[in-house]
């Protein structure tokens, strides 16, 4: 199997940029570094992304540009645009700002490691682990944003053996789940796997709903 990185989830998780999340008070920080080697293809600036979204039972075609613009040791500088629904409420939450006419444009950062993922989409712009790749059911993650209130994520399941299909494949995943403060979802999973990255971010409504988003790569290690 290729590693084809974060990626796979990338039209979700540049939703969750854009709407912002916050979660019930901790007492402290947890959130651990990542190091490990940044030098993946999956990494390569100018690599391009590819996907799907489906919201509800429907799947929308989003005609995304999505490419790394810049790699600063892992750290990478993404730039996004992408079709959307702009009919549905999820969309009605985003900032004016991200709109377009037909979707969606956004710049956001990814540290990608071979020991993990990090991301910058809190308002601190502050590095936040989103899993270790050896990371344990029960493992959290948590870091106290400047207005005092916390965002806090969970593992909360490790596949053993391949259980998650995955295009051709079935592969391990390792879900990890974000309380939600955004009107009208009740939380956000992220699936993960050490070899292809993000491959789901799924935003579970308060409506019994679901949004499900997968994005691929060109370029893959």
């Amino acid at each position: 199997m290729k590693n084809s990185g974060f990626y796979k989830s990338v039209i979700g998780l540049l939703f969750l940029t854009i709407l912002g999340s916050c979660t019930k008070e901790e007492i402290k920080e947890s959130n651990p570094d990542i190091g490990g080697t940044t030098n993946l293809g999956i990494n390569t600036v100018g690599n391009q992304f590819y996907g799907s979204l489906k919201m509800g039972d429907t799947y929308f075609t989003t005609n995304e540009s999505i490419k790394i613009a810049s790699n600063d040791d892992g750290v990478l500088s993404i730039t996004a645009k992408t079709n959307a629904p702009v009919n549905h409420p999820l969309y009605r939450l985003i900032p004016d700002k991200y709109k377009t006419a037909t979707g969606l444009s956004g710049t956001f950062k990814i540290k990608s490691t071979s020991e993990g993922i990090q991301d910058f989409f809190n308002k601190d712009e502050k590095a936040f682990t989103l899993v270790k790749f050896d990371a344990k059911v029960g493992d959290k993650y948590i870091i106290k944003k400047s207005d005092g209130t916390f965002i806090t994520r969970e593992v909360i399941q490790r596949s053993e053996k391949d259980d998650y299909p995955y295009g051709f494949y079935d592969i391990k995943v390792i879900t990890v789940e974000q309380d939600s403060r955004i009107p009208g979802v009740s939380k956000i999973l992220y699936r993960v796997n050490h070899k292809f990255g993000i491959v789901n971010v799924e935003f579970k409504m308060e409506d019994g709903s679901t949004n499900n988003s997968y994005i691929f790569s060109k370029i893959t290690n």
